[in-house]
């Protein structure tokens, strides 16, 4: 277990616009070669085979915290304490769980607190203890969780990545897991890069701390190099992988729920919506690969560049 101290200031912003939730018109052509650096993508799986559901906040939570929007959003009422929350379901190893911080509140100290825990929110809900006030120390010191305040990387958003792992890891190599394509390639489909950053809709958001309001976070985790039965953690702060915070975490022991602590300045986060966000392209390739095997798609006549993009080899 790993924990960290915090303090600063944070941030609000807007929902995705519906356009964005649609569909995507940037061009997948050859240039993406990069679009699945870890090799996650189950080339054999289709779209279809995942349920697509809205990512939730589970329906138990801190006293504090309100539930909004169909439990996508979630609000810290009163105080700075009491206002833990967690994924209704498990994350699963290669998948981004993304919040956007909607709304601030001005002289408190620290802000939102994230990352990843065994605990499973209904099996602490049956303990006599009850929920713990705070993710850090409370939370961190039952065991098996993964937690870090966000601004553990404020002072350093403009350093390079690599200057940010964790001790422990710097010894070993840093995998960009978002590569430098336009999208990235999650075990749920083709993922536009853009809605991993701020959408603030005036062309100012390169500028965007990540405490501010419209900054959306997020984190995913992957079986390390070194181990398949070990994970690694990765935050992503405004469309920037800043590197593993931890490589030391069990991946076959029990499921793993995000957990967010909604604390100090950070008033109210939203879920942004990425299951099911697919490029016309992509769209149109899963219907393709749902009726067509691979050996007859290299016998169609089209252009080879086509076929790569239909087999997943772009």
């Amino acid at each position: 277990m790993e924990a960290v101290d915090d303090s600063d200031q944070a941030a609000a912003a807007r929902r995705v616009p519906a356009a964005d939730a649609v569909a995507d018109a940037e061009q997948e052509d050859d240039s993406d070669r990069d679009i699945d650096p870890l090799g996650l993508w189950d080339g054999g799986a289709t779209l279809s085979s995942r349920k697509r559901e809205l990512s939730r906040f589970h329906p138990y939570h801190g006293s504090n915290i309100q539930l909004g929007d169909d439990a996508t959003v979630a609000y810290r009422r009163a105080s700075f304490a009491d206002a833990l929350t967690f994924s209704e379901r498990p994350l699963a190893p290669g998948d981004i769980f993304l919040v956007e911080i909607e709304k601030i509140e001005r002289g408190w100290s620290g802000h939102m607190r994230l990352g990843l825990t065994e605990l499973t929110p209904n099996v602490i809900r049956t303990s006599s203890e009850g929920l713990p006030h705070f993710a850090l120390p409370d939370l961190a010191n039952l065991g098996n969780s993964w937690i870090y305040p966000i601004s553990k990387f404020e002072m350093n958003q403009r350093q390079e990545p690599n200057d940010i792992i964790e001790p422990d890891t710097v010894d070993q190599p840093h995998r960009n897991l978002l590569g430098d394509a336009t999208h990235v390639r999650t075990p749920r489909g083709l993922l536009p890069k853009r809605l991993l950053r701020p959408s603030m809709g005036n062309g100012n958001d390169s500028d965007i701390l990540l405490t501010d309001m419209g900054s959306r976070i997020g984190i995913i985790y992957v079986p390390t190099v070194q181990s398949a039965s070990k994970g690694e953690l990765h935050f992503i702060i405004n469309g920037v992988d800043h590197g593993p915070v931890s490589r030391d975490i069990p991946l076959n022991r029990s499921p793993l729920f995000v957990v967010i602590d909604v604390y100090g300045t950070t008033k109210q986060i939203r879920i942004i919506q990425l299951e099911g966000i697919l490029s016309l392209q992509t769209a149109c390739r899963n219907v393709i690969l749902e009726h067509f095997t691979a050996n007859t798609i290299t016998k169609l006549p089209l252009p080879e560049s086509i076929k790569r993009f239909l087999l997943r080899r772009d």
